[in-house]
Protein backbone atom coordinates (compact mmCIF):
# COMPACT_ATOMS: atom_id res chain seq x y z
CA UNK A 1 0.00 0.00 0.00
CA UNK A 2 1.28 3.46 -0.84
CA UNK A 3 1.26 5.84 2.10
CA UNK A 4 0.40 9.40 1.18
CA UNK A 5 0.66 11.41 4.39
CA UNK A 6 1.94 11.29 7.95
CA UNK A 7 -1.12 13.04 9.42
CA UNK A 8 -4.10 11.09 10.70
CA UNK A 9 -6.99 13.53 10.81
CA UNK A 10 -9.21 12.00 13.52
CA UNK A 11 -6.77 10.64 16.10
CA UNK A 12 -7.04 11.47 19.80
CA UNK A 13 -7.17 9.83 23.25
CA UNK A 14 -10.64 8.55 24.15
CA UNK A 15 -12.31 11.27 26.22
CA UNK A 16 -9.24 13.50 26.04
CA UNK A 17 -5.89 13.27 27.79
CA UNK A 18 -7.16 14.41 31.20
CA UNK A 19 -9.74 11.63 31.48
CA UNK A 20 -7.01 8.98 31.22
CA UNK A 21 -4.27 10.83 33.11
CA UNK A 22 -4.25 8.36 36.01
CA UNK A 23 -4.58 5.22 33.86
CA UNK A 24 -1.75 2.74 33.32
CA UNK A 25 -2.25 2.95 29.55
CA UNK A 26 -3.81 5.25 26.99
CA UNK A 27 -6.64 4.17 24.71
CA UNK A 28 -6.71 6.14 21.46
CA UNK A 29 -9.46 6.44 18.86
CA UNK A 30 -8.91 7.08 15.16
CA UNK A 31 -10.08 6.83 11.60
CA UNK A 32 -8.28 4.70 8.99
CA UNK A 33 -6.55 6.30 6.04
CA UNK A 34 -3.49 5.42 3.91
CA UNK A 35 -0.98 7.14 6.16
CA UNK A 36 2.60 6.49 7.20
CA UNK A 37 3.15 4.38 10.30
CA UNK A 38 4.61 7.37 12.12
CA UNK A 39 1.17 9.01 12.05
CA UNK A 40 0.31 6.77 15.01
CA UNK A 41 1.42 7.01 18.64
CA UNK A 42 4.62 5.04 19.20
CA UNK A 43 4.62 1.85 21.23
CA UNK A 44 1.03 0.73 20.68
CA UNK A 45 0.49 -2.69 22.25
CA UNK A 46 -2.75 -3.32 20.30
CA UNK A 47 -4.61 -2.00 17.28
CA UNK A 48 -8.28 -3.00 17.36
CA UNK A 49 -9.79 -2.52 13.91
CA UNK A 50 -13.59 -2.53 14.02
CA UNK A 51 -14.10 -2.55 10.24
CA UNK A 52 -15.67 -5.35 8.22
CA UNK A 53 -13.43 -7.78 6.35
CA UNK A 54 -14.30 -6.19 3.00
CA UNK A 55 -13.27 -2.78 4.37
CA UNK A 56 -9.93 -4.00 5.67
CA UNK A 57 -9.28 -5.70 2.33
CA UNK A 58 -10.05 -2.51 0.39
CA UNK A 59 -8.02 -0.22 2.68
CA UNK A 60 -5.50 -2.30 4.66
CA UNK A 61 -4.60 -0.75 7.98
CA UNK A 62 -1.15 0.89 7.94
CA UNK A 63 -0.26 -1.10 11.08
CA UNK A 64 -1.77 -4.40 9.89
CA UNK A 65 1.64 -6.08 9.90
CA UNK A 66 2.37 -5.11 13.50
CA UNK A 67 2.17 -7.88 16.14
CA UNK A 68 -0.63 -6.18 18.06
CA UNK A 69 -2.99 -5.65 15.11
CA UNK A 70 -6.37 -7.37 15.45
CA UNK A 71 -9.35 -7.29 13.14
CA UNK A 72 -12.38 -7.26 15.46
CA UNK A 73 -15.40 -6.44 13.25
CA UNK A 74 -18.05 -4.73 15.33
CA UNK A 75 -20.87 -5.53 12.94
CA UNK A 76 -22.08 -9.08 13.55
CA UNK A 77 -22.26 -10.70 10.09
CA UNK A 78 -24.88 -13.17 11.31
CA UNK A 79 -27.38 -10.33 11.73
CA UNK A 80 -27.50 -9.70 7.99
CA UNK A 81 -28.06 -5.99 8.63
CA UNK A 82 -26.04 -3.14 10.03
CA UNK A 83 -29.21 -1.67 11.55
CA UNK A 84 -32.96 -1.97 11.21
CA UNK A 85 -34.50 -0.30 8.16
CA UNK A 86 -36.61 1.96 10.33
CA UNK A 87 -33.52 3.21 12.22
CA UNK A 88 -32.81 6.15 9.94
CA UNK A 89 -31.33 8.74 12.32
CA UNK A 90 -27.84 8.00 13.64
CA UNK A 91 -29.14 7.95 17.22
CA UNK A 92 -31.56 5.18 16.29
CA UNK A 93 -28.88 3.26 14.37
CA UNK A 94 -26.47 3.37 17.28
CA UNK A 95 -29.18 2.28 19.72
CA UNK A 96 -30.01 -0.60 17.37
CA UNK A 97 -26.34 -1.60 17.35
CA UNK A 98 -26.29 -1.95 21.14
CA UNK A 99 -28.45 -5.07 20.73
CA UNK A 100 -27.84 -6.20 17.17
CA UNK A 101 -24.04 -6.08 17.38
CA UNK A 102 -23.56 -6.80 21.06
CA UNK A 103 -21.17 -9.68 20.29
CA UNK A 104 -18.88 -7.40 18.28
CA UNK A 105 -19.01 -4.68 20.93
CA UNK A 106 -18.14 -7.26 23.58
CA UNK A 107 -15.24 -8.62 21.50
CA UNK A 108 -13.83 -5.13 21.02
CA UNK A 109 -13.99 -4.31 24.71
CA UNK A 110 -12.50 -7.67 25.66
CA UNK A 111 -9.59 -6.90 23.35
CA UNK A 112 -9.04 -3.58 25.16
CA UNK A 113 -9.30 -5.26 28.56
CA UNK A 114 -6.77 -7.93 27.59
CA UNK A 115 -4.10 -5.40 26.59
CA UNK A 116 -1.60 -4.10 29.13
CA UNK A 117 -0.15 -1.30 27.01
CA UNK A 118 -1.51 1.52 24.89
CA UNK A 119 -4.39 0.66 22.56
CA UNK A 120 -5.76 2.14 19.34
CA UNK A 121 -9.44 1.53 18.50
CA UNK A 122 -10.34 2.44 14.94
CA UNK A 123 -12.87 2.02 12.15
CA UNK A 124 -13.27 3.79 8.83
CA UNK A 125 -14.10 7.37 9.82
CA UNK A 126 -13.39 6.88 13.52
CA UNK A 127 -16.81 8.33 14.31
CA UNK A 128 -19.55 5.69 14.41
CA UNK A 129 -18.33 2.25 15.49
CA UNK A 130 -15.30 3.77 17.19
CA UNK A 131 -17.64 6.36 18.69
CA UNK A 132 -19.77 3.72 20.36
CA UNK A 133 -16.81 1.83 21.85
CA UNK A 134 -15.21 5.11 22.94
CA UNK A 135 -18.40 6.34 24.60
CA UNK A 136 -18.80 3.09 26.53
CA UNK A 137 -15.21 3.29 27.74
CA UNK A 138 -15.45 6.96 28.70
CA UNK A 139 -18.68 6.45 30.65
CA UNK A 140 -17.22 3.39 32.38
CA UNK A 141 -14.29 5.62 33.41
CA UNK A 142 -16.73 8.14 34.90
CA UNK A 143 -16.88 10.81 32.20
CA UNK A 144 -20.04 12.93 32.12
CA UNK A 145 -22.69 12.38 29.46
CA UNK A 146 -22.11 15.95 28.23
CA UNK A 147 -18.35 15.41 27.87
CA UNK A 148 -18.95 12.17 25.99
CA UNK A 149 -21.20 14.05 23.56
CA UNK A 150 -18.53 16.68 23.07
CA UNK A 151 -15.86 14.05 22.43
CA UNK A 152 -18.09 12.41 19.83
CA UNK A 153 -18.70 15.75 18.09
CA UNK A 154 -14.96 16.52 18.05
CA UNK A 155 -14.66 14.11 15.12
CA UNK A 156 -16.42 16.63 12.87
CA UNK A 157 -13.36 18.88 12.62
CA UNK A 158 -11.04 16.04 11.65
CA UNK A 159 -13.42 14.69 9.03
CA UNK A 160 -14.14 17.92 7.11
CA UNK A 161 -12.08 16.93 4.06
CA UNK A 162 -13.24 13.32 4.09
CA UNK A 163 -16.88 14.39 4.34
CA UNK A 164 -16.43 16.84 1.46
CA UNK A 165 -15.07 14.03 -0.73
CA UNK A 166 -17.97 11.79 0.24
CA UNK A 167 -20.54 14.46 -0.59
CA UNK A 168 -18.92 15.12 -3.96
CA UNK A 169 -19.08 11.43 -4.85
CA UNK A 170 -22.53 10.74 -3.39
CA UNK A 171 -25.49 9.68 -5.50
CA UNK A 172 -27.74 9.97 -2.42
CA UNK A 173 -27.08 13.34 -0.75
CA UNK A 174 -29.77 12.80 1.88
CA UNK A 175 -28.29 9.49 3.06
CA UNK A 176 -24.80 11.00 3.03
CA UNK A 177 -25.96 13.93 5.14
CA UNK A 178 -27.53 11.53 7.64
CA UNK A 179 -24.35 9.46 7.89
CA UNK A 180 -22.18 12.55 8.36
CA UNK A 181 -24.10 14.07 11.28
CA UNK A 182 -21.68 14.59 14.13
CA UNK A 183 -23.20 16.61 16.97
CA UNK A 184 -23.13 15.99 20.75
CA UNK A 185 -26.84 15.16 20.97
CA UNK A 186 -26.36 11.96 19.00
CA UNK A 187 -24.14 10.27 21.56
CA UNK A 188 -25.77 11.82 24.63
CA UNK A 189 -29.07 10.36 23.41
CA UNK A 190 -27.48 6.92 23.08
CA UNK A 191 -25.88 6.93 26.53
CA UNK A 192 -29.08 8.22 28.16
CA UNK A 193 -31.07 5.45 26.44
CA UNK A 194 -28.56 2.83 27.53
CA UNK A 195 -28.73 3.93 31.16
CA UNK A 196 -32.53 3.99 31.15
CA UNK A 197 -32.67 0.47 29.77
CA UNK A 198 -29.76 -1.27 31.49
CA UNK A 199 -29.09 1.00 34.46
CA UNK A 200 -25.42 1.72 33.75
CA UNK A 201 -22.69 1.04 31.22
CA UNK A 202 -21.24 -1.63 33.48
CA UNK A 203 -24.64 -3.34 33.67
CA UNK A 204 -24.82 -3.22 29.87
CA UNK A 205 -21.37 -4.77 29.63
CA UNK A 206 -22.48 -7.61 31.90
CA UNK A 207 -25.63 -8.05 29.78
CA UNK A 208 -23.53 -8.51 26.62
CA UNK A 209 -21.34 -11.10 28.32
CA UNK A 210 -18.36 -9.39 29.90
CA UNK A 211 -17.25 -10.80 33.24
CA UNK A 212 -16.54 -8.54 36.20
CA UNK A 213 -12.80 -9.18 35.88
CA UNK A 214 -12.90 -8.04 32.26
CA UNK A 215 -14.83 -4.91 33.18
CA UNK A 216 -12.35 -4.14 35.93
CA UNK A 217 -9.48 -4.59 33.44
CA UNK A 218 -10.92 -1.82 31.27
Amino acid sequence: MHSTTSILSNLRPVGGTALQSDHHRTVYRANTEPVDADAYPSGLAAVIDLRRVDETAAVPHPLAASPGYRGVPMFDPSSGLESAAEATALEDQYIDWLDRHRSGIADALRAVAATDGDVLVCCSAGKDRTGIVSALLARHWGDSVEAIGDDYAASAAGLVDRFARERAASTDPEATATAQRCVPEIMTTVIEYLERRWGSVDDYLRAIGLQDAEIAAL
